[in-house]
């Protein structure tokens, strides 16, 4: 019984050992971007097959890096620039170029990512990108261990049954099945945004607004305006306005878009930049309302900043009076000195404005959340 206990040990330890050195390492799908030499801004041109690719990689193993079990690692490299310092800022922003690809286009996360940043080049000497996928080895059902073929011994009547059979059943690992792939959700950017136009700021109206991304194609953007100025010789400039906007993004980068637009606003105007771009010696009162077409593009700086560029065409209609500023003396009685003052004069009551063309442009700095 000693030597039957001790010939099935042996067979469970070697049939372990042969299913442990039998499964094999696992695999790993390396996809490299190149850049030019100094530059961090990632150029399809060149590049369009291996984002092919690692789009492809992304889709068949999306429920496993949701999941946590297959980060994706991104390796930036820089060797270009003078110093170590620029060198890691550079290879910092190009794996963020590459990364932001897969957070827009395939939805993935920051949690998602594992970076690394080098100021040593990479394999072949330029400076890149590389995201690999450490892709396990799949798991498959091991065969049994056939029993060996020899007259067994008789065995006392009381002797338990042979304990290897049900080792090998719990050593039978159970069927994998492989999700299908799930197509990739929508692209979200950010969700909230926070802007100033820089091209009314510089006339002294003060800008301030926020835009909703509703989704990657759509977003709803609010911007208000204020201003409340005055000077010597009757210079005034008082003006509030409000401008709606409805967007639609467009093209892969989502970076294009068209809207529809509206605004509001009123307004008392007098030798002001708003008020000098009519007339100098003329001043006007009064409201406006607007609607028309929009376009514009959004420039990437960082991870959080962006410039945008837009101009809006439509129909404009204002109400307004216009009046000017005159120094009239008044005399009091008993005062041998005249008062000047300067008063208020309106020329022309009732007036109304109508045209076709540019309703708003703006420069805006856009600050993401």
């Amino acid at each position: 019984m000693k030597k039957i206990l001790a010939l099935l040990i042996l067979l469970m330890a070697t049939a372990g050992f042969a299913r442990t050195a039998a499964a094999p390492a696992p695999d790993a799908e390396t996809v490299t971007f190149r850049f030019r030499a100094g530059a961090d801004m990632f150029l399809l041109k060149g590049n369009e097959a291996e984002l092919t690719h690692l789009y492809a990689l992304v889709d068949t193993y999306r429920e496993q890096i949701a999941d946590g079990r297959m980060p994706v690692y991104v390796d930036g490299y820089c060797t270009s620039l003078p110093t170590a310092k620029e060198n890691r800022r550079t290879a910092y922003l190009r794996a963020s170029r590459v990364k932001s690809e897969l957070v827009t286009q395939k939805g993935l996360r920051e949690a998602d990512f594992r970076t690394t940043l080098h100021t040593g080049a990479s394999d072949g000497g330029k400076d890149a990108v590389t995201v690999t996928l450490r892709i396990p080895a799949p798991k498959t059902a091991q065969p049994e261990t056939p029993a060996v073929n020899e007259p067994a011994p008789a065995l006392d009547p009381v002797m338990p049954a042979t304990p290897a059979a049900p080792a090998a059943e719990e050593s039978q690992p159970a069927p994998v099945v492989e999700a299908a792939p799930q197509p990739a959700p929508a692209a979200k950017p950010y969700c909230f945004a926070v802007r100033t136009n820089v091209l009314y700021d510089a006339m002294l109206l003060p800008t301030l607004g926020v835009e909703w991304r509703v989704s990657s194609d759509w977003g709803v953007k609010l911007d208000g305006s204020f201003a409340h100025w005055s000077g010597g010789e009757g210079k005034v400039q008082k003006v509030w306005l409000l401008n709606p906007e409805v967007r639609r993004y467009l093209l892969r980068n989502k970076r294009f878009y068209v809207g529809v637009s509206g605004g509001y606003g009123e307004y008392n105007i007098y030798k002001y930049p708003l008020g000098g771009l009519f007339s100098k010696d003329t001043g006007y009162q009064g409201s406006l309302w607007s609607a028309g077409l929009t376009m514009g593009y959004q420039l990437c700086l960082s991870r959080h900043f962006s410039v945008d560029f837009n101009l809006g065409l439509g129909y404009t209609r204002s109400e307004y009076d216009s009046f000017a500023h005159v120094m009239t003396e008044i005399r009091i009685p008993g005062d041998d000195f005249p008062a000047i003052e300067c008063v208020r004069v309106i020329k022309e009551r009732g007036k109304t404005k109508n045209f076709f063309g540019p309703t708003q442009a703006g420069i805006s700095l856009v600050w993401t959340l």
